[in-house]
């Protein structure tokens, strides 16, 4: 049986009373305090995650750009020092390998996020796609990761960091030390607020951790587990790889064109281009239950009155709209000639639902979960 890892703050969540699971090879926190209650400190104060399962990459030198050109679907080209983007990588069929977030650390210099249940095939793909083997170095086992998110995230970090995080742009990234740790601090994040992203050596997470902790502690912040990560990037209608993203599926059905650069030539382009120019099979839409006790689940069908139309890839109970979301991969033929009217099938009974526009929760947005249709 294969050993599940741990990562170094795994002490410290069975100190504070950590529910535990396996998610993708590692021994991480669901909850502590409950998915909701931590839920809502995200969205109202803040939240600190540990994400140290994610997995790190560094490229560096002459060839590092043309690397990234011909692997990711977004132009790492258009970055300038200190800026990240969201990208993807996708097989020669356009289906997903990984979506990710590239960070331009200077000139030739560059570190990839990828999800934990990919280091090992993304690594794969790269090394067998480089020129310059010696350019790519994997520093997941040597990194940490922590996710400070929430409106009062950045008045938590600023005591603790020499960096103007005030002042960050999103999607920015800078060098500084966090708490007397070497740091990079990202603005970005995977729960619809704001919030940074702090990768450190991995022997700092715990005296990082437990700072940050203390110093968010007048504000009510919450340790948080993958539950409420997984509750607030759906109400977010952020993607999950497993679930919204897969090998099978491209960026386009995904709902994901805006990084995807379909003139420039990277693996995958051509079938890209021809789905944007025929049209795909299937699309990713959202969906809100009648019924907040009925959850959907990933693999239950969908239906347009008789016909079986598509199924469930996430679905949780949202605790800002008090009721139930989801997504689901939907016939395209389907979305364009029915209305926004759906049934899932839970546990043998249907419960009716509505294709809503995503995503479901935008910060700041006056309206959510809102109802659309498909001309």
């Amino acid at each position: 049986m294969e050993q599940v890892a741990r990562t170094p703050l795994y002490n410290v969540h069975r100190a504070l009373g950590a529910r535990m699971t396996e998610f993708a090879g590692f021994e991480m926190p669901v909850s502590y305090a409950g998915i909701i209650e931590e839920h809502r400190a995200v969205r109202t104060t803040a939240g600190l995650f540990d994400v140290s399962h994610m997995g790190e990459f560094e490229l560096r030198g002459p060839t590092a750009v043309e690397t990234l050109e011909r692997l990711m679907t977004n132009s790492a080209a258009a970055l300038r020092d200190h800026q990240a983007q969201y990208t993807l990588m996708c097989l020669e069929s356009g289906g997903a390998i990984d979506d990710l977030i590239v960070y331009r650390l200077g000139a030739d210099h560059f570190m990839l996020c990828v999800n934990a249940s990919n280091i090992e095939a993304d690594r794969d793909w790269i090394l067998d796609h480089i020129r310059d083997r010696g350019s790519f170095r994997d520093i997941s086992d040597e990194t940490a990761l922590l996710a400070l998110q929430g409106p009062r995230a950045a008045e938590i970090l600023k005591p603790l960091t020499s960096a103007d995080v005030a002042a960050m742009p999103r999607f920015a990234v800078t060098e500084a030390e966090v708490a007397g740790a070497p740091s990079r601090i990202a603005r970005t994040g995977y729960t619809g607020e704001d919030g940074f992203e702090i990768f450190m050596p991995a022997d700092s997470a715990v005296a990082v951790f437990e700072k940050l902790l203390e110093a968010g502690k007048e504000y009510g912040v919450q340790a948080c587990g993958l539950g409420a990560r997984d509750t607030l990037r759906l109400e977010a209608g952020l993607p999950l790889y497993g679930h919204e993203l897969d090998r099978e599926t491209s960026p386009i059905e995904a709902g994901l064109m805006r990084f995807v650069k379909p003139k420039r030539e990277f693996i995958g382009a051509e079938p890209i281009r021809q789905q944007l120019a025929s049209g795909t099979k299937k699309r990713l839409a959202g969906i809100l239950t009648e019924d907040a006790r009925q959850i959907p689940r990933q693999g239950y069908p969908v239906y347009f009155g008789e016909h079986a139309v598509g199924a469930i890839v996430s679905g949780t109970f949202s605790p800002t709209l008090n009721r139930s979301i989801a997504t689901a991969y939907i016939a395209s033929d389907a979305l364009r000639s029915n209305g926004s009217a759906v049934q899932i099938e839970i546990r043998s009974r249907r419960v009716t639902g509505s294709v809503a526009a995503m995503p479901f929760y935008k910060r700041g947005a006056p309206e959510v979960g809102r109802m659309t249709t498909h001309a």
